[in-house]
């Protein structure tokens, strides 16, 4: 045997090495699931918390806002109401004409005969109006709140714990925020104060009509207020589209600005 060891020449099949180191720097650096997994929780943490505030800070509206619409709408529903006087009115120059035609000697110009027309005891259409108005902006108040809650009923089951490894945890996570974004939630959060701040300009619309069907001085001076908050409100919505410096942006105003 020679004194020198023997060297063995590579082959054509050692072009494969490559791919075998490759593999073995991989097993060598393991993806860090633990890491992911406590990654993407604190960031499902911190929007759900975000969410959730906010929420709740529109179901408090929601159920302030909801209470005053509904005394308004206890007088508004009343105007939708035939007026009792009208009838009684009506059988009193009923009776008075009766009276007149069986006594030839009393002048029937002094009562006047009985008016009955389809108008009569009927609502006009400034009340029927006015219902509209506070009774739509309260079902929307009230769908607010509805969808507000479930909401977060969505939010909770997002967030329910499982126990599983770091990797199941992180294949998961991502099936759930997928889900989340497939199925427009946070389209749906946004929708939230949009739907809030409808319902509370058909509110005001209503109450400048009502206020004219009674005094027509003050609901001249309500009409500027209501406007004034109006053109504030489109302002503010609008100016974001025209200035990234402007602070004044919402769900509405990014609807415009994309």
């Amino acid at each position: 045997m020679s004194a020198y060891p023997r060297i063995r020449m590579p082959s054509h099949s050692s072009a494969a090495a490559p791919r075998k180191t490759s593999q073995v720097d991989r097993d060598e650096h393991p993806v860090d699931w633990s890491y992911y997994s406590h990654l993407m929780k604190d960031h499902d943490e911190a929007m759900v918390q975000n969410w959730k505030e906010e929420v709740d800070t529109l179901l408090v509206f929601a159920g302030l806002f909801s209470a005053v619409v509904t005394a308004f709408n206890i007088e508004a529903y009343k105007l939708l109401q035939p007026d009792p006087s009208l009838s009684t009115i009506q059988a009193l120059e009923t009776i008075s004409h009766q009276l007149q035609q069986l006594g030839g000697n009393f002048t029937s110009a002094a009562v006047p005969r009985p008016t009955s027309g389809p108008t009569q005891g009927r609502a006009s259409a400034q009340s029927v109006r006015i219902n509209v108005l506070w009774f739509t902006s309260l079902v929307c108040a009230l769908f607010s709140a509805l969808l507000g809650i479930m909401v977060k009923q969505w939010l909770r089951e997002y967030m329910a714990a499982v126990s599983l490894s770091s990797r199941d945890s992180v294949r998961l996570r991502q099936h759930r925020f997928e889900g989340l974004i497939a199925w427009h939630v946070p389209e749906i959060m946004a929708f939230l104060p949009i739907l809030l701040e409808a319902s509370l300009i058909l509110f005001l619309a209503g109450l400048v009509d009502f206020l004219f069907l009674l005094q027509p001085l003050v609901a001249g001076i309500i009409t500027s207020l209501v406007g004034a908050v109006l053109l504030f409100y489109v302002v503010s919505t609008i100016a974001p589209a025209f200035s990234g410096r402007c602070p004044y942006k919402s769900p509405q105003s990014w609807a415009i600005i994309r």
